[in-house]
């Protein structure tokens, strides 16, 4: 790789060899297995010419490179994850979100489909959460073929603070519930006052956080 990059760099052979620590005979040799290898050539040579001749890397090499440098980013969010005890390492995506997904949602739920009931031209969808709570959310056909969503498959809920809406449990218990209401249940474990909204951080029942954004008339 090291090579390659300068290759790249240089537009040379001989020079990326030199800038690389490595002889010439050793680059040649590495560049002709690496051709022989992959499924595409990864640098072509000219030769001749008043400057002696150079060598480039194809676009498939390019891609080569990239995709190192991704897999160098993967490992990084690898060691990250091992060190955060608060990561659940169950999941690829688990992982992937923690380190990479930018959101500006407060609240990031990993959950399972448990079904996707069709309704109209949209699908009710059924999310279990850890600790067995249920989301609902009601998604197109289209974006249900886009992500793939199959029952069973895992899947990242996101919900916008402003979104949440707060009631006492005694208001809770009697309000008749729909099958689909999306109502968790836990106990307020902060409040950030500001100006005109109040921020509450809410401990669920099933051990998870959850924030909501309430303007002060709401409060």
């Amino acid at each position: 790789i090291r090579l390659l990059e300068q290759i790249r760099e240089q537009g040379s052979i001989s020079r990326g060899a030199k800038t690389a620590g490595i002889s010439y005979k050793s680059a040649w040799d590495a560049i002709k297995d690496i051709n022989a290898l992959a499924d595409s050539p990864v640098v072509v040579s000219e030769t001749g010419g008043k400057g002696g001749g150079g060598a480039l890397l194809t676009p498939y090499g390019d891609r080569l490179l990239k995709i190192y440098g991704l897999l160098n980013q993967i490992e990084c969010m690898a060691v990250d994850a091992l060190q955060d005890e608060t990561t659940s390492l169950d999941s690829l995506l688990s992982v992937v979100a923690r380190f990479s997904l930018q959101t500006s949602a407060r609240n990031q739920f990993f959950a399972h489909v448990v079904s996707l009931d069709p309704s109209d031209l949209s699908r009710k969808v059924c999310l279990t959460l850890q600790g067995g709570a249920q989301l609902y959310a009601d998604i197109t056909e289209r974006s249900c073929q886009r992500l793939g969503l199959v029952v069973g498959k895992e899947v990242l809920a996101l919900i916008k603070a402003p979104w949440v809406m707060l009631e006492p449990e005694e208001g809770l218990l009697s309000t008749e519930l729909n099958n689909d209401d999306n109502r968790l249940t836990g106990r307020i474990s902060e409040i950030v006052p500001g100006d005109e909204f109040d921020e509450y951080h809410l401990r669920l029942d099933q051990g998870e956080s959850l924030c909501a954004l309430l303007s002060k008339t709401q409060s």
